[in-house]
Order: structure tokens, then sequence, then C-alpha cells
């Protein structure tokens, strides 16, 4: 009954409905509208700022807005220390030498260690070549035919050359002391010819005995020109090339031993231009080692006990310094300043400066350091040479001679580039045969900018023996007082390096070094990445107060 009486009521107003159409429909106030809402998407930093606290709503409470205080310090305390982590960081890699420092600081000469092992026994040899000069013409020149002497270079004759350190003692006081050994090992598969090949080369001993009896009185210069005639001693002698190299027996030396005085006579029994090399050095250097300061590492200190020689004009001259040229301190290369080796044949510093870049064994890269022109000439050309002079300014060698007579028992002695290269030339005038050339014939070397020892280069230098002429000595024939007449010239280059070597070589120029890029560019990621997230943090935090 009920429901039929809805029914009814329903009826009614829809015919009301009809009979008015223009009547405006009422919506009741009580009816339910739904209109989608779109979110905003949150970026990173608010996600970021909502974790930190940073936004808050008008809803909270004062306990939930105070927490958020406390959660926004603390984060910006954290960045605060990443940002100094970051900066510090960023400030060590960019602006300090810290991460080489601490690479470096395993070539330090610490006993047990493996720098020190590989500095008393390299794993690398040499090879020793030695290129004679043959005189080609000796018998045209003495009877006045011929107005220059002729040389033919003959060789190379190569040897194996190994050097090591012996008698090492670690003094406890960051200095090692030790002497040098060197073996020597002919090549013949090497070599074209062979080293019994004849050649015809200057009498050096009889030459040294002409030197020293020059300024003697008339006594002594009469009674070497008998005992030059009583052993037939000639100005130039033919000999096997491995008899002149590593010894032979001259009469002229055996006569000395029973004549001259005992602090006058030859130290050796035989004479030979490399019978020192192939043996141990009585010679006793000292390195430090370079703990505590790398800067010095492997600089020498001393010979046989003295700091100093006293052979030289000028104190610097005379001071020992350098290195023996196995390892330098890295911090040199670092600004690319002037190397020094102590030359003990020379009894000097020998300087070496920067020239370029070069690459080795397929992209190594390495500093090529070479002798500078000027380092044998006259004083009036390098002014620094004056303290290397034993005469007045005057009388100094030649431009491209270096006197070391007095490191060679006395013997007349000069050393020059091969083919006299950089020298006067002058020095051409009196010998054909000679062609200077800076390929062949300039000493430098390419040293790793890490590692600071070389792992390529070539040493070259020449021996020439001066005559001179005493008044009343006879056997010179044509020769005059001056003369430098050119013996030989010997090259050590590095042999083969095993690929071990080549490994850690390349590892320490590539892997070293993209670490070093990783941290440099890092640290500074890190630093503006916390500098703008601290930025981003405050100004959202300051606007977020004022409203």
């Amino acid at each position: 009954m009920a429901e039929s009486k809805e029914t009814s009521l329903n009826r009614d107003e829809e015919e009301r409905m009809l009979q008015n159409p223009a009547k405006e429909q009422i919506v009741p106030t009580t009816a339910y509208q739904f209109t989608p809402i779109v979110e905003k998407k949150k970026t990173f930093l608010d996600t970021l700022l909502d974790l930190f606290g940073s936004s808050s709503s008008k809803n909270e409470g004062k306990a939930s807005v105070a927490k958020k205080k406390k959660i926004t310090l603390l984060a910006i305390v954290l960045l605060l220390m990443g940002f100094v982590i970051s900066v510090t960081g960023f400030f060590i890699m960019w602006f300090t030498e810290i991460y080489n420092d601490t690479l470096i600081s395993r070539l330090v000469l610490k006993e047990n260690t493996l720098a020190a092992e590989w500095w008393a026994n390299p794993p690398l040899h040499s090879y020793l070549k030695v290129y004679v000069f043959n005189y080609t013409n000796i018998d045209r020149f003495m009877e006045r035919i011929d107005d220059k002497l002729e040389v033919e270079e003959v060789g190379p004759y190569v040897y194996y050359e190994k050097l090591t350190k012996e008698h090492i003692v670690f003094n406890g006081n960051n200095t090692i002391s030790y002497r040098e050994k060197r073996v020597d090992r002919y090549l013949p598969e090497m070599n074209e010819g062979s080293d019994l090949d004849p050649v015809v080369v200057p009498n050096i001993p009889m030459l040294t005995a002409m030197a020293k009896v020059k300024d003697r009185n008339f006594i002594v210069q009469l009674g070497f020109n008998a005992a030059l005639q009583s052993t037939r001693s000639t100005v130039f002698k033919t000999l096997p090339v491995k008899e002149f190299l590593w010894g032979y027996e001259d009469e002229l030396i055996t006569l000395s031993k029973s004549m001259l005085p005992a602090d006058e006579q030859p130290p050796f029994e035989k004479f030979g231009l490399l019978i020192n090399r192939n043996t141990t050095s009585p010679d006793n250097f000292t390195i430090h080692s370079g703990e505590g300061n790398i800067r010095q590492l492997a600089k020498i200190l001393s010979l046989n006990g003295e700091s100093s020689v006293d052979f030289w004009a000028g104190d610097e001259c005379n001071l020992m310094g350098g290195t023996d040229g196995s390892q330098f301190p890295p911090h040199m290369l670092q600004t690319k300043d002037k190397l020094e080796v102590y030359i003990k044949d020379m009894c000097r510093k020998f300087p070496l400066e920067y020239e370029k870049d070069v690459t080795l064994f397929d992209g190594i890269p390495a500093w090529r350091y070479r002798a500078p022109d000027d380092v044998f000439a006259h004083p009036r050309v390098n002014p620094d040479n004056h303290c290397y002079c034993h005469k007045p300014i005057d009388e100094c060698p030649k431009s491209g001679l270096f006197n070391s007579s007095i490191c060679a028992y006395g013997a007349p002695i000069y050393l020059s580039f091969p083919h006299f290269f950089t020298g006067d030339e002058s020095l051409h005038d009196r010998i054909s045969g000679l062609k200077p050339d800076p390929e062949k014939h300039v000493t430098y070397a390419d040293i790793h900018p890490r590692l600071a020892f070389p792992i390529d280069g070539a040493s070259r230098f020449q021996i020439n023996v001066v005559v001179h002429k005493p008044s009343l000595v006879s056997g010179l024939g044509e020769l005059e007082e001056g003369d430098i007449l050119p013996v030989l010239w010997l090259e050590v280059i590095p042999g083969e390096f095993s690929d071990e070597l080549i490994s850690l070589i390349f590892h320490s120029s590539f892997s070293a070094n993209a670490v070093q890029i990783g941290l440099r560019y890092g640290t500074l990621l890190l630093t503006a990445t916390f500098l703008a997230l601290l930025i981003g943090v405050c100004w959202h935090r300051g606007k977020s107060s004022k409203q």
C-alpha cells in the first residue's frame, strides 16, 4: 500500500514538471560534485627538502614544526661537513703534490724494499758501443806528402754491460754508501768485424810521458829520449782492438817502473783505455736515500768521504752534487729544472736540460733531457766554464774540448762529443774524416716524468789525446805542439726492456694518471653538488620561515 502511494506521488511530480518546462530546476545543496585533482609532480630537490624538513604546512602542529627544524639543522650540518671535506679534497688534488708525493714515496731507498733492490741490481742492462779512429795515412803525413792526418771510424765493437752496486751500507742517517761494479762481455754476434781487427792508433803511454817531461830539465828529457830509442817507441802503434781497449803490455811502462820514483810511476801494469771499466770501482759513493726528504733522493753527497774536490778554480765546480744518472729527484722533473749527473771520469757535474716531450713503447710519455751545446764551450762563450780551466783564460781549451787530464793520472786526455760535435771548427784543421752529426752524436736521456729514471737515451763521449813536444825529445815527426788526436768514442744505450718492466712503467704512466684525474674531477663535482644543496636548503628554509 505504501509503495503504491509513493509511486503515485512521483507521477504527480512528473506531470507538474511537464506542465511548467521553463521553470528553473533547483539543485539541492546536499548534492555532491566531483572535481579531478591534479597533484604537482615533486622534483628531486623538493623531495630532498621535504626529507630535510625544510617545507611545512599551515595545519602542522608546533611539535611537528620543531621536529622538522631540528632535522633541517642536522641536514645543514651534514651538508656543511660534506662541503668542507669535498673542498679539502679539491684543494689537495688541484693545488698540492700530496697525491704525487704518496706515489713517489715508494721510490725511497729503504733497506729491504723493492726500490732499493732494483736500485742495487737494476732489471736492465746496457750496450757499450766502441768506435775506434783508425789512422790511415801515417807514413804520408810524416813524409809531408799529406797536410792532414786521415782517420777512419771503425766499429762499433759492441759489449754487454751490467752495472750494479756493491759493498752497500745503509748508514742510518738517511744516506747510503756503495761502490759501482761493471761487467762487460764482448758480443761477437752484434759486430760486423772482430775485436781482433788491427787498428793504427796514437801511442798514449808515449804521449803521456812526453807531457810529463815537457817542463823538466834537460837531463830528464835526454834520459827520456834515450828510453824512447831503446824501446823503439813510435807515436802511433798498430794494435788489435781488444788489446787497445782492455790492456796490453807496453815496454815504456815497464821501463818507467824501474827508472822513476814510486810517486811518479804509472798506477797500472798494463795500458788499456777501458781497463778500469770491467771491474769494481775503488771509489766509494755516498748518496741520500730520500728518507725524510724525497727532494734529495739519490743525490751524491760525497766521494771517498769528501763532499768536494780541490781540482777546479771555483767552489761550485768543486762541490759534489747531481746523481749517478740512474735516478733523479722526482720534483726536479715536475718543474723541468736542469738535472746534473756526476761523471767521475771528468771529476765534475754534467748538466742535462729539458728539450721536449717524447713517447716511447707505443705511447709511454717521457721527457727528453739533453746535453747543452755549450757545455764544453770556451769561457768566453759560456762563462760558467771558467772554473774548469786550469790555465789563464787565453790558454783554455778550444770550444768543444774538456781537459780531464787531472782525472786521468796526468795523461793529456781531453774529452769532447763524438767527431768534435759542437766544437770549434779549427779542431778539423789537422784532421780529416770527421763528420759531426746531431742525430748520431748528441748525448740525451728520456726520463719518466713520475718515476724519474731514464727509460731511453744515449751517453756519447769522445776520448782525445793532446800532443806535447819537449824541446830535447824526438820522435813526433810532423806533429805540432797542441795537436788534438781523436782516439775513440763511446756510446752507452739501454738494452731490451722486459715485459714486466714495460708493464710497470705503463701502469705508472696511465693507471696512476687515470686515478688522479678521477679524483680531481670527482672532488670538483662533489664540491659543486654540496654547495648547490647548501644554497638550496638555506634558501628554501628562509622562504618557508617568511611564509
